[in-house]
């Protein structure tokens, strides 16, 4: 599942993907929700740019790792890195992100490593909630 908010670009990720993979697209965090909640067993990678219209891909990851946690994910952006996705609680490598603009080259080397990689993703790792005591 390619989500991104920019045309062109899940045109660009089709295109390059598209002879090896069935791509199913969404154009931003609720509408690729809504698509997972009905085709969820047939998806194996997310392919996200962090920063969507309606949300984050950070916490779209998260909401799809959730309902199936063997999906794997690949993070993109073109204003980013992986820092962060550190500020959204993610402990996520380099190997789980390509940066904007990329080649056919490495988009395609860097799913074909995250699919023969194990585990599929590092732990989606959430910040420990603040603990509070009472004075």
């Amino acid at each position: 599942m390619v989500v991104d908010d920019e045309h062109g670009d899940r045109v660009l990720i089709r295109q390059i993907l598209g002879e090896d993979y069935t791509i199913v697209e969404a154009d931003g965090y609720n509408s690729a929700l809504s698509l997972f909640a009905r085709i969820e067993d047939s998806v194996s990678m997310l392919i996200a740019d962090i920063a969507l219209g309606d949300g984050n891909g950070c916490d779209l990851a998260i909401a799809m790792r959730n309902q199936k946690p063997d999906l794997r994910v690949l993070f993109t952006s073109f204003h980013v890195g992986t820092e962060v996705l550190r500020f959204y609680g993610l402990e996520v490598t380099d190997d789980h992100f390509v940066r904007k603009p990329f080649t056919a080259a490495a988009l395609s080397s860097r799913v074909s490593q995250i699919f023969a990689s194990e585990p599929s993703f590092p732990a989606l790792v959430q910040p420990p909630e603040p603990k509070t005591t009472t004075v």
